[in-house]
C-alpha cells in the first residue's frame, strides 16, 4: 500500500511539472474559438461577402443563388460594355432542346463566387434537361439518386462493413506517434534533469527506486495521452474548418467505440512499457547534451514506424505477425482491429503479451534506473547495463 501511494504521489508530481493549467485553459480556450468559427464559418462568410450584379441573358428565369443578383438583359453585347462596372459579369444561357443547355459567363476578373455560381448552374441545368425529356417524377428521381458501391465482408452470421476510410489507422498512428515522442522529451528532460541537479541522493532516502520510475510513468503516460487527445481533437476541427472553408455540408465523423476503446487501451499499455524502457535507459545517460546514446531513445519510434508499413495490407502475414509481436502490437493491433480483420482471441492473446512484455521490461528498467540513477561523471559500459538489464551481477 506504501508503494502505491509512493508511485501516485510521485506520478502526480510529475504530471503537474509538465501540466500547465494555464497553458491548458489558453489551448482549450482557442480550440472553442476554432470550434466556433468552424460552425459558423459559412454563415459569417455569405453574410459578409459582397453582393455581385451578373447582367443574364436567358429563356428563363434563374433560380436565385446566395451574393448574386440577376439582372434581366436583352442583349449581351450592350451589356459586356458594362462590364466591371454595373456587372460584375454577363452571362447568357441557353435551356432548350432545340438550343442545347449550357451557360457562358463573361466576367472582369476571376474571383471565387464564379465557380460557386458554376457548380451551382450545371446542377441546376441539368435538373432542366431532366425534366424537358420525356420522363415522368419517379424515372427523374431514379436518374438523380446515385449509384452507390459497397463492400462487406462475410464471417459467419456476422458482416463488418468496409465502409471505414484509411484515415482512421492514419489517425490512429499519428496519435501514438505523439505519444511515444512525447514519452522521449519527457522522460528525458525528468531524469536528465535530476541526475545534473544532484538532487537523486536526497530523492533516494526518502523513496525507493521501484516508486520512482513507477511513479514517472504513471505522470508522464498521462500527459500523454492527454496530448494524444488534444492533437485528434485538433485534427478533427481542423478538417471540419476546411470542410466549411471548401463549401462542403459538415460531416461530423462517427465514433467506433470498439475501435476507440482498442486502441486507447493498447496504447496505454504500449506507453507504459516505452516509458519504462526510456526511464531505466535515460538514467545511465549523464550529460544529454554530449552523450552519444541520446539517439538510441528514438527507437522505440521504429516500433511505430512498423504500423506505416504494414498499413496498406493489415490482412497480410506481416501485420498479423507485428500486431502480436509486444514491441509493435500496440501500434499494429488497433489498425487491424480499425480494418476489421481480427478475431476477439487474436485481440486478447496480443493484449496478454503485450501486459507480459511491459511488466518485464518494467523489471528490468528498474535495475538499470537503478544502476545508472547514482552515477555522475561517467556512463554505465554496455556490458554493465545488459548485465544489469537481464538481472545479474
Amino acid at each position: 500500500m506504501k508503494h502505491w501511494r509512493q508511485v501516485i504521489r510521485i506520478g502526480g508530481f510529475e504530471f503537474r511539472r509538465f501540466f500547465k493549467w494555464k497553458q491548458e485553459l489558453f489551448s482549450l480556450v482557442l480550440i472553442g474559438a476554432l470550434f466556433g468559427v468552424t460552425a459558423g464559418w459559412g454563415v459569417l462568410k455569405t453574410a459578409l461577402e459582397e453582393t455581385h450584379t451578373v447582367a443574364v441573358v436567358a429563356p428563363v428565369t434563374l433560380p436565385e443563388l446566395a451574393n448574386i443578383k440577376w439582372q434581366p438583359v436583352s442583349d449581351t453585347t450592350t451589356a459586356l460594355t458594362e462590364l466591371g462596372g454595373n456587372y460584375s459579369g454577363v452571362l447568357r444561357v441557353s435551356a432548350s432542346p432545340e438550343e442545347g443547355y449550357g451557360a457562358e459567363l463573361w466576367a472582369a476578373n476571376s474571383s471565387g463566387w464564379q465557380d460557386r455560381m458554376q457548380a451551382q448552374l450545371q446542377a441546376w441545368l441539368q435538373q432542366q434537361k431532366l425534366e424537358a425529356l420525356p420522363l415522368d417524377a419517379s424515372q427523374i428521381a431514379l436518374l438523380n439518386d446515385p449509384v452507390r458501391v459497397s463492400i462487406t465482408v462475410q464471417r459467419g452470421e456476422e458482416e463488418t462493413s468496409r465502409s471505414a476510410s484509411k484515415v482512421i489507422p492514419m489517425l490512429i498512428l499519428v496519435s501514438i506517434m505523439v505519444g511515444v515522442f512525447g514519452s522521449f522529451g519527457l522522460m528525458m528532460t525528468a531524469i536528465t534533469q535530476e541526475k545534473q541537479q544532484r538532487v537523486t541522493e536526497q530523492l533516494l532516502t526518502i523513496i525507493r527506486p521501484p516508486e520512482w520510475i513507477d511513479g514517472k510513468i504513471l505522470g508522464i503516460t498521462l500527459h500523454c495521452l492527454k496530448s494524444m487527445a488534444t492533437v485528434l481533437l485538433i485534427i478533427v476541427l481542423v478538417s471540419l474548418l476546411m470542410m466549411v472553408i471548401e463549401g462542403r455540408p459538415l460531416d461530423f465523423p462517427s465514433i467506433n467505440w470498439t475501435v476507440l476503446g482498442s486502441t486507447t487501451v493498447f496504447a496505454i499499455v504500449g506507453l507504459v512499457m516505452i516509458n519504462a524502457l526510456m526511464a531505466g535507459f535515460a538514467a545511465t545517460i549523464d550529460d544529454p547534451n554530449h552523450s552519444g546514446r541520446t539517439a538510441m531513445m528514438l527507437i522505440p519510434a521504429l516500433f511505430v514506424g512498423a504500423g506505416f508499413g504494414v498499413m496498406d495490407n493489415l490482412q497480410g502475414i506481416l501485420a498479423q505477425i507485428l500486431s502480436w509481436f509486444p514491441l509493435t502490437s500496440f501500434a499494429v493491433m488497433p489498425l487491424r482491429i480499425a480494418d476489421g480483420s481480427v478475431s476477439w482471441w487474436e485481440v486478447l492473446g496480443s493484449l496478454l503479451l503485450l501486459l507480459l512484455m511491459t511488466y518485464t521490461i518494467r523489471s528490468a528498467a528498474i535495475r538499470l534506473f537503478s544502476m545508472g540513477i547514482t552515477m555522475y561523471g561517467k556512463e554505465p559500459s554496455w556490458r554493465m547495463m545488459g548485465r544489469a538489464f537481464i538481472g545479474r551481477r
